[in-house]
């Protein structure tokens, strides 16, 4: 007869083996690493235009502007002839990425047996999309002109970590297995406009328009926590610190010191997207070579 010694280790196999099989992270850690290594090809430079500093029309003002503001940067990026192009770039990277995604994990299940819920992942794409696309500019019109979010963070700070600290507690107490089906409901609504709030105020700072980065970073992070895979978390959390740098850093005076000084849009934005895009392809060579050898 066996013994509950090696039931309770049958199941715990079981559970380990069922596991391994959800994780197919592989794929959307490629993915989105290609494309982001091929969103410099958009930023076509643009012709050079006449300056006339005697009747006050700068250069800035010269260069239209596209839509999807928060995918579409300052600096030296903007100077480029289809900004529209980035705009809807970026927008169809999050879009067809994230749907992508759920498609091969849904794939995945119908040939293995085992399925991952991507529900939570599409979701949290979702709120960080509308907090870049619509909270941003929604935070900006309730603040008055002369105290902007972007030079007070003693304003925006608060709102940032508050709801994003909250967004966190009241998720984890919504998803709690015994809850009602209206308490889950409704903690899951309002955890996630807290979340979509959190978002909008990192989006005041990301000005060089990758917002498209966090936002793929926020569904590897979730994707991890439904894979329980502390390897994609890892991957996750590197990814997530390259894209702040991105977004936050001139990581063009790095590559200055190593003789690397271009003057075009395209190797600039480069420059900027090389270190996130080699963190998800790296990601993806470890994650299949981990299931392999698990396997």
């Amino acid at each position: 007869m066996t013994s509950a010694e090696e039931l309770l280790t049958d199941v715990q196999t079981l559970r380990r083996r069922a596991r391994r099989d959800r994780r197919a992270s592989a794929f959307p850690l490629l993915l989105f690493g290609v494309l982001i290594l091929a969103a410099p090809l958009c930023y076509v430079p643009m012709e050079p235009v006449e300056l006339d500093f005697t009747s006050g029309v700068w250069y800035m003002d010269q260069i239209p502007e596209g839509p999807f503001p928060a995918f579409f940067g300052i600096g030296p990026f903007v100077a480029v002839k289809y900004p529209g192009l980035i705009g809807w770039y970026w927008f169809l990277v999050i879009v067809v990425g994230f749907v992508a995604t759920a498609w091969w994990y849904r794939r995945r299940a119908l040939r293995i047996g085992v399925e991952t819920d991507t529900r939570a992942y599409l979701v949290s794409a979702g709120a960080a999309l509308a907090g870049f696309l619509l909270g941003v500019p929604l935070l900006k019109e309730l603040v008055p002109a002369r105290n902007t979010l972007y030079s007070t963070p003693s304003t925006n700070l608060p709102i940032l970590f508050g709801s994003a600290a909250v967004a966190a507690v009241v998720l984890f107490w919504a998803t709690r297995r015994d809850r009602a089906d209206i308490l889950r409901a409704a903690g899951l609504l309002l955890g996630l406009l807290l979340a979509t709030v959190a978002f909008a105020a990192l989006g005041v700072y990301l000005i060089y328009g990758f917002s498209a980065l966090l936002i793929v970073a926020a569904g590897l992070l979730v994707l991890a926590w439904l894979e329980r895979s502390v390897l994609l978390g890892g991957i996750g959390v590197v990814f997530g610190a390259a894209a702040l740098l991105a977004n936050l850093y001139d990581i063009e005076n790095l590559f200055y010191l190593l003789g690397w000084i271009p003057d075009q849009p395209q190797p600039l934005v480069l420059q900027q997207l090389l270190l996130p895009a080699l963190v998800l392809l790296a990601g993806s060579a470890i994650v299949a070579l981990s299931g392999r050898s698990a396997r």
